[in-house]
C-alpha cells in the first residue's frame, strides 16, 4: 500500500462477494483499503465486465461474475492502464503493476559482463498458483557501447528466453522504446538500447504444475531459468554474439482463503 501511495495511487477492490463475507475476510488478514460488494453485480454490468464463461460454484451459482481485471484510472476517472488475464483463476499480482509502473524488484543477483552490468530481480519473491508476476532485467550499459534491439538486421538483438516449464507459463518480452545508431563506414541506422534501461518479462504459475505439489507441504521453491542473448558494439569494436544464463528462485504457496 505504500508503494502505491508514494505513486499517487489510491487502491479499492470491487467483488462479488456479499459485504458481511468481505467484511469478516478483511479483518481475518488485517485488510486496510477499501473492498466494495458488487453483490448484485450492478457494477460489473455497468461497465461490460460479466464474464459469460466463468463456471460459477458454490454461493456463485446464478450470480453474474467479473473477470479478473485490474484498472488504473486517474483523479479523472480516465482508465489509463488496464490488465486482464484470459483464465477466469489466474491474477497479475500488484507488485507486477508496481514493477511495470518502475518500482525496483526484489532479490535476484548483480551480474557483470563485459560490457555491462545486469541487476536481475523478480516482482514477487513468493506467489500463489494462477498468479503473473514479473521477471526484471536492469541493465546499464557501458559509455558508448550499444546492445542491439529486436528489428536489427545483421546482428544478435537482445533477446530472453526461459526453459519450458509445466510450473511456469512465461509470457511475452516488454522491452523499452529502442533508439537508434548511425554507423557511418556502412551508412546503416540500426535499432538500439544505451545507457541504462530495463526488460521485462512475465510468467504465471500454472494451476496444473503448481497444484499437485501441495500434496506434502503448504509451500515451496521453484525456480526459473533462462538464457539471455545478446550483442553488444562500441563507437569502434563490434563484439561477437554471447548468451548469458539467468535464474530466478520464487516460493509458491498455497491461497490464502
Amino acid at each position: 500500500m505504500e508503494s502505491f501511495r508514494k505513486r499517487g495511487i489510491g487502491v479499492v477492490s470491487v467483488i462479488p462477494e456479499p459485504a458481511a463475507t468481505i467484511k469478516a475476510f478483511a479483518a481475518r488478514h488485517g485488510i486496510t483499503y477499501p473492498v466494495l460488494s458488487d453483490a448484485d453485480a450492478a457494477i460489473i454490468r455497468r461497465f461490460g465486465l460479466v464474464d459469460r464463461t466463468f463456471q460459477a460454484t458454490g454461493d456463485l451459482v446464478g450470480k453474474d461474475i467479473p473477470y479478473a481485471a485490474t484498472f488504473l484510472a486517474d483523479a479523472h476517472g480516465v482508465v489509463r492502464e488496464k490488465f486482464f488475464e484470459e483464465a477466469a483463476e489466474n491474477r497479475r499480482t500488484t507488485a507486477s503493476i508496481l514493477v511495470l509502473q518502475g518500482e525496483p524488484g526484489t532479490g535476484g543477483q548483480e551480474i557483470r559482463a563485459d560490457h555491462f552490468t545486469l541487476r536481475t530481480s523478480s516482482s514477487n519473491a513468493e506467489v500463489a498458483p494462477g498468479q503473473r508476476f514479473t521477471l526484471v532485467l536492469d541493465f546499464e550499459l557501458k559509455p558508448k557501447h550499444h546492445a542491439y534491439a529486436p528489428g536489427v538486421k545483421g546482428y544478435r538483438p537482445l533477446e530472453l528466453s526461459l526453459e519450458a516449464d509445466p510450473l511456469f507459463e512465461a509470457h511475452e518480452t516488454r522491452y523499452p522504446p529502442a533508439g537508434t545508431y548511425y554507423f557511418a563506414p556502412l551508412k546503416e541506422t540500426v535499432p538500439v538500447f544505451e545507457g541504462r534501461f530495463r526488460l521485462l518479462k512475465d510468467a504465471t504459475v500454472t494451476l496444473p504444475g503448481a497444484l499437485p505439489r501441495f500434496k506434502d507441504t503448504d509451500a515451496y521453491p521453484a525456480t526459473l531459468n533462462g538464457t539471455l542473448k545478446y550483442q553488444v558494439c562500441s563507437d569502434v569494436v563490434c563484439y561477437p554474439p554471447a548468451s548469458l544464463p539467468l535464474q530466478w528462485t520464487v516460493r509458491i504457496r498455497k491461497w490464502v482463503r
